[in-house]
């Protein structure tokens, strides 16, 4: 990231790489076109490779938190969504206080489940190959 002059300036250019992201996946139904046409697996390391893992996997799990209730999610992938940190509200000052809301994914739970499977994949392959690079 850049340099800022206040936590407001980096604040606002997050949320914006996160609106990007998410705009990748819900424009033209993307995420549920992958789905259908079972490319999924492509379209979700395309978009980590455009977007990074961190806000993907950041946008599924916030999304995935909001249904705690919701069955279709399996346990691992909502054990998987804890883990992350929830995306915090702008300010009360701020013109837009609902603005955290605009970045969830309107997705049905079956494609937003596959898709968190997806990335919770990359990070274990991220993870083992890890070991390898620092034994170098």
């Amino acid at each position: 990231m850049g340099n800022y002059d206040t936590i407001d300036q980096w604040r606002n250019e997050y949320y914006y790489k996160l609106r990007d992201c998410k705009k990748a996946m819900m424009d033209d139904c993307a995420l549920s076109q992958a789905y259908n046409s079972n490319t999924l697996k492509k379209f979700m390391e395309q978009l980590i490779g455009t977007h990074g893992l961190e806000n993907v996997s950041l946008l599924l799990s916030n999304t995935i938190r909001e249904a705690p209730w919701d069955k279709r999610y399996s346990s691992k992938v909502k054990a998987w969504a804890n883990r992350y940190p929830e995306i915090q509200p702008a300010s009360a000052e701020e013109k837009e206080p609902l603005r955290i809301f605009a970045l969830n994914l309107y997705e049905h739970p079956a494609i937003l489940n596959q898709a968190a499977r997806i990335a919770m994949q990359k990070e274990k392959e991220l993870s083992q190959s890890k070991p390898k690079e620092q034994a170098r």
